[in-house]
């Protein structure tokens, strides 16, 4: 990788319950993962999910998945439902947390800190591998273009998503704003919130933010589950393709286990079964190897964005500023490093 894209890389990550469910253990040492005494019973693994909808409806959904995985590998799995994506990466490096499902962002965080690693991807019902982040407004806002929207004389409120979100935020801020010279959306607004893709969309159709993000494929969702809010929404903005979440498992997890897991992913949705319930997860038709390199596009958008930030701070000495710089260049390195390197099972 050359300097600059080192330097860029580097900069962007500086910057940047129901009885269903299960309770995460309390925070603490790693929970053993050596084979349990004869007789005793089997712990089961933690499935982390991070979700923009309803509880109960992503445990429905996640539930018939989860226990054909968990008969297929003979032991049992437990979804848990996290508030927040960073709650999850604390599970990782806690060890409360075994499996998960997660955005790119929330998964590059689990892996530059060495605790997990990607080992499968989303296929939606049409095969694609990726999907769009957008950006939506009420249809009589009166805002017709993006460029509407980052007018900061008409002093609008942004639903911006969540900060581990790929597509809620580091996807938008990259391309929506980065890319047209706007190192810090918060100049633009009187006010702006972080929320869920969910919220934002509902919040943007009651009209209780002016612009809002999300991705194509909650909007989807919206539609279909709330189709008279949903219609008050219009698109303002689509990113290029962003890599489908993946899901990642904890290292620490014995690499037999791990190799049974990733066979069973990969290879569910065999009959008409199992491929209905892949379409009730969130409209799948199956799973595929991956594994670390998916993250890189986001490790880039990442690092660009805190680059740019550090770079254009007026208030920075310039040797500050150089410093910071080149602490971002090398964590990006290593980081780059990481998400090269082989698997662990191959």
């Amino acid at each position: 990788m050359s300097r600059g894209r080192r330097a860029v890389l580097a900069a962007l990550l500086a910057a940047a319950g129901t009885p269903a469910v299960l309770a995460l253990p309390p925070a603490g040492p790693s929970r053993p993962d050596a084979p349990a005494p004869p007789g005793a019973p089997v712990q089961p693994l933690v499935f982390g999910l991070i979700t923009p909808r309803e509880r109960d409806q992503v445990l429905a959904a996640w539930r018939p998945f989860l226990q054909a995985i968990a008969r297929e590998i003979g032991r049992p799995i437990e979804p848990s439902i996290a508030n927040s994506p960073q709650q999850v990466i604390d599970g990782f490096r806690d060890g409360r947390i075994d499996l998960a499902w997660v955005g790119n962002a929330t998964a590059l965080a689990i892996v530059e800190h060495g605790s997990g690693e990607v080992f499968a991807q989303m296929l939606t019902g049409d095969g694609r591998t990726g999907y769009q982040s957008i950006i939506v407004t009420h249809r009589d806002s009166g805002l017709a273009t993006l460029e509407q929207a980052q007018q900061p004389e008409r002093r609008l409120v942004f639903g911006d998503g969540d900060r581990n979100s790929t597509s809620g935020h580091l996807v938008p801020l990259y391309y929506a704003f980065v890319k047209r010279g706007i190192n810090d959306p918060r100049s633009l607004y009187r006010e702006l919130r972080h929320g869920s893709h969910r919220g934002n969309l509902r919040a943007a159709a009651l009209r209780e933010v002016d612009l809002a993000t999300a991705n194509d494929v909650e909007l989807d969702f919206f539609a279909a589950e709330q189709p008279a809010l949903a219609a008050t929404l219009r698109v303002l903005w689509r990113s290029p393709d962003i890599p489908h979440s993946p899901l990642v498992w904890r290292l620490a997890l014995p690499a037999p286990l791990r190799l049974r897991i990733q066979q069973a992913v990969v290879d569910f949705g065999r009959d008409d079964a199992e491929r209905r319930i892949l379409r009730g997860v969130n409209d799948l038709s199956g799973f595929r190897k991956s594994r670390n390199r998916q993250l890189i596009t986001v490790a880039d958008l990442e690092m660009f964005a805190a680059w740019q930030r550090v770079n254009n701070d007026a208030a920075l000495a310039p040797a500050d500023k150089l410093s910071r710089i080149a602490a971002i260049s090398q964590r990006a390195s290593r980081l780059e490093l990481r998400l090269k390197q082989e698997p662990s099972l191959r």
